[in-house]
C-alpha cells in the first residue's frame, strides 16, 4: 500500500509541473513592452484606439491572419473588449464584443452587436484575477474565423463569420463597481514587437463638452472658488421618526445648495449660446456638511446624488437628499407626560471642512429655487406632528455658545433647524386611558356599595392583579428615560385600590368590632355634626346610654287590634345597623371624596 501511496503523489506532481508549464504567465516585464487602459466607468466605451493598418501589414507574416492582438487583463470580473469598423458605433452597427468573466467570472462569450446577439458562449469559471494579469488573444483571419483565448493555448472561443467585419478600431469596459486594466499592443510570446499599432482617437465632442472642457483645464477641483465662500441653503424636511427609547431622531431632509464661481463664468455669444452646463460630483468644488449633534462624526452622506446646475453667470446649484440621524434628549426634567409628550431637537449642520470659511444665507421656501421639492417631496405622516424653525448662527454667536469646542479652527456659520415635535396619541388614548378610567369608575362605585362584604375584598384583589400585571409589560411600551406621568397615575390608583383592600379586610375582624364599641368611637358617632358630614341617619335614643342604636326597652304600648280578625297583621322589622357598620359607610364617604379629588387633580395635571 506505501508504493501505491507513492506512486499516486509522483503523478501528482508530473500533473502539476505539467500545468505549470502550459500555464500562461504575464509578468510585470511583459507589462513594460505594453500600452495600459484602465476602466473605472462601468460598462461604458469611452475611448477608441485606431489600428494602423499599414504597420500591422509590416509585422504579420501570415497573411491569412487579418487581424491578431495579444492584450491581457487585471480584473475581478467582466473585461469588455469591442471590435469594431468604426469609433463610437451604435447598438445597431455590426461589431465583435467578447465578454470575459462574465457573470461573476462564470462565462466567456462573444456578440455580434453590442449588449446583444451572442454567437458562441463557454463557461470559464476564474478566467479573470483582480489580483494577477492574466494574457489573451485574439485573432481574426481572412476567411472570417474570429478566435479568442488564453495565451499559448488553444482556442477558447472560434466562430466563422460568412460575413467577417474589416476592424479598424477597438475599445474597452468594465462593469458597474468594477475597476479593469487592460495592456494592449502588446508582442507575442517569445517577441519583441507588437502585431498591432494603435493611436487614441479623439472623443467626439459636443458645444457643450468643448465648454466643460476649456473651463476645467488646469483647475483643482477640490478647492473652493473664493474665501469666504457664500452658499444659500435651503431646507426642507421630507420625513421624520423619532424613538423615545434610543433618544434618537431620523429625519430625511433634501437641501439645495447654490453658490457663484466667477471663475467658472463664460460668455454665450461665444459658445453657440449655451447658457447652462451640469458636471458630475468631483469634477468641480462643491461644499460638504457634517451633522453636529450625529451619532457619528462622518460626513453628511448623499442619497442619490445629482449633478451640479451652472448657468453662464457662474451661479452653481446643487440638489441632493439625506438622512441625518441626531441625537434628541433632555435630562432636565424627571417626569414626562407620555402618552402626550412633546420634545424640542435640533439639527445643525456645519461645513466639513475646517479651511474653508463659508458664509451660509437662508434660502425661503417661496424662492423658486425650492420648487423642485414641492411636489416630489412631501412630508410622509406618521405618529409625530412637526414644526420646526430653520435659520443662520454665525460664528460670533456659535462661540458663545459652545465655548469648550475648539472654535479657532472652523471660522465657518452653522445652519439651525430647532423642530418641535409632538406625538398623535389618538390609539394610546384608547389603549391606555380606557383601562384605567373603567378602574377608576369601578373603585368609586365600590365606595356606594354594601361595605363588609367579601364581594368587595375579591373586586379590590383583583384589580390588584390586573394593575401588577399590565405594569409588567408597559415598559415595553414607555420610554423610561423620565418617569411617564400614566405610570404614576396607575399605581397611584392601585395603591387606592391596596388601601381599601386592607381597610375593608380590617373592618370585617373581630378587633374592629371590640374598638367600634369603645368608648371613644361611641361619642364620634353620637356627633351629629358626624352624622351629618358623612350622611348618617340620626342617632336612636335608648336606655342604655352606653350604646346607640339600641332597640327601645319600656313598657309594652298598647297593642291595637287589626280591623279584620282573620288576617293577621304582617309586620316587618328594620335591621338596625351597628357601630362597625356606621363606621364602614362613613370610611366608605371619605374614601370616595378623597379619591375622586386625587384622582382629578393628578388626570388634570397630566394633560
Amino acid at each position: 500500500m506505501d508504493w501505491l501511496r507513492l506512486l499516486f503523489c509522483a503523478v501528482l506532481v508530473q500533473l502539476c509541473a505539467a500545468g505549470n508549464e502550459t500555464r500562461s504567465t504575464f509578468t510585470y516585464e511583459m507589462v513594460a513592452k505594453c500600452k495600459e487602459h484602465i476602466c473605472k466607468h462601468g460598462y461604458k466605451y469611452e475611448t477608441f484606439y485606431k489600428i494602423d493598418a499599414e504597420d500591422r501589414e509590416h509585422v504579420i507574416s501570415d497573411a491569412s491572419v487579418a487581424l491578431e492582438m495579444h492584450i491581457a487583463i487585471l480584473a475581478a470580473n467582466n473585461g469588455h473588449i469591442l471590435l469594431s469598423t468604426k469609433a463610437n458605433p451604435t447598438v445597431t452597427d455590426p461589431v465583435y464584443e467578447i465578454v470575459v468573466g462574465g457573470g461573476s467570472n462564470k462565462f466567456t462569450e462573444l456578440r455580434r452587436n453590442l449588449r446583444r446577439n451572442g454567437k458562441i458562449s463557454k463557461p470559464t469559471v476564474g478566467i479573470l484575477s483582480a489580483i494577477e494579469f492574466r494574457p489573451f488573444f485574439i485573432r481574426i483571419t481572412t476567411d472570417g474565423a474570429v478566435q479568442f483565448g488564453k495565451e499559448g493555448e488553444e482556442p477558447l472561443l472560434d466562430y466563422r463569420d460568412n460575413n467577417h467585419l474589416a476592424i479598424r478600431y477597438f475599445s474597452f469596459a468594465a462593469w458597474n463597481g468594477v475597476e479593469a486594466k487592460f495592456c494592449y499592443d502588446c508582442p507575442p510570446k517569445g517577441t519583441n514587437s507588437s502585431t498591432t499599432n494603435s493611436e487614441a482617437v479623439d472623443p467626439l465632442m459636443s458645444n457643450a463638452d468643448k465648454l466643460k472642457a476649456a473651463l476645467l483645464q488646469d483647475r483643482a477641483p477640490h478647492l473652493p472658488p473664493a474665501s469666504p465662500v457664500t452658499i444659500r441653503l435651503g431646507f426642507k424636511i421630507t420625513s421624520l421618526k423619532y424613538s423615545p427609547f434610543t433618544s434618537k431622531m431620523v429625519t430625511g431632509v433634501a437641501i439645495v445648495a447654490s453658490w457663484v464661481d466667477d471663475s467658472m463664468a463664460w460668455n454665450p455669444d461665444k459658445f453657440n449660446n449655451i447658457t447652462k452646463l451640469t458636471f458630475s460630483d468631483g469634477q468641480i468644488w462643491r461644499p460638504t456638511f457634517f451633522l453636529f449633534n450625529s451619532e457619528d462624526q462622518g460626513s453628511v452622506d448623499i442619497d442619490n446624488p445629482g449633478p451640479i446646475t451652472m448657468v453662464n453667470s457662474g451661479e452653481a446649484t446643487y440638489y441632493f437628499q439625506t438622512h441625518l440621524t441626531s441625537w434628541c434628549f433632555n435630562y432636565a426634567k424627571t417626569t414626562n407626560n407620555w402618552p402626550h409628550d412633546d420634545y424640542h431637537c435640533s439639527i445643525v449642520i456645519a461645513p466639513w471642512e475646517p479651511h474653508e470659511k463659508i458664509t451660509l444665507e437662508q434660502i425661503s421656501h417661496a424662492d423658486e429655487k425650492m420648487a423642485i421639492f414641492a411636489e416630489s417631496n412631501k412630508v410622509i405622516p406618521n405618529e409625530w406632528s412637526i414644526e420646526w424653525k430653520q435659520g443662520v448662527v454665525e460664528p460670533s454667536a456659535w462661540h458663545t455658545i459652545f465655548t469648550a469646542n475648539d472654535n479657532d479652527t472652523n471660522q465657518s456659520d452653522r445652519f439651525l433647524v430647532n423642530i418641535a415635535l409632538r406625538r398623535r396619541a389618538t390609539a394610546f388614548n384608547v389603549v391606555f386611558y380606557t383601562p384605567l378610567l373603567v378602574l377608576v369608575l369601578f373603585v368609586l362605585m365600590s365606595f356606594w356599595s354594601e361595605p363588609l362584604q367579601m364581594s368587595r375584598v375579591w373586586f379590590y384583589a383583583g384589580s390588584t392583579v390586573v394593575i401588577c400585571v399590565g405594569l409588567c409589560y408597559v415598559d415595553y411600551l414607555v420610554p423610561i428615560h423620565t418617569v411617564p406621568t400614566i405610570l404614576v397615575l396607575y399605581i397611584t390608583v392601585m395603591g387606592g385600590v391596596l388601601l381599601a383592600l386592607l381597610l375593608q379586610v380590617l373592618l370585617m375582624t373581630p378587633t374592629a368590632e371590640r374598638l367600634c364599641q369603645t368608648h371613644s368611637v361611641q361619642s364620634l358617632l353620637r356627633s351629629s355634626m358626624f352624622r351629618i358630614l358623612f350622611f348618617l341617619p340620626p342617632v336612636k335614643s335608648a336606655e342604655n346610654y352606653d350604646r346607640i342604636n339600641e332597640a327601645y326597652s319600656g313598657e309594652e304600648d298598647e297593642v291595637t287590634p287589626p280591623r279584620n280578625g282573620n288576617i293577621p297583621e304582617m309586620e316587618t322589622e328594620t335591621p338596625t345597623p351597628s357601630e362597625r357598620d356606621e363606621v364602614a359607610a362613613a370610611l366608605d364617604w371619605f374614601l370616595f371624596l378623597v379619591y375622586s379629588l386625587v384622582i382629578a387633580v393628578m388626570l388634570a395635571m397630566h394633560f
